[in-house]
């Protein structure tokens, strides 16, 4: 068994591990929100602007836009 002197107990963290797959949830649940939008991908992270320019966008690139 190896130990690391990074604290007191001697081991390493692994808390993050339960929040990693929450991350990619929640923008997948906010592309689908704004799918019938015609938003189709969202740079994360997702800002009110980047959602507000991927809609827009969206928008422009439909084919009744004027």
């Amino acid at each position: 068994m190896r130990f690391t002197k990074a604290n007191p107990l001697g081991v390493k963290g692994a808390g993050e591990a339960g929040t990693v797959g929450a991350l990619s949830a929640v923008a997948n649940a906010v592309v689908n929100a704004l799918s019938p939008l015609g938003v189709r991908d969202l740079p994360m992270p997702a800002t009110p602007e980047r959602i507000w320019r991927a809609i827009t966008e969206a928008k422009a690139a439909s084919p009744g836009h004027r």
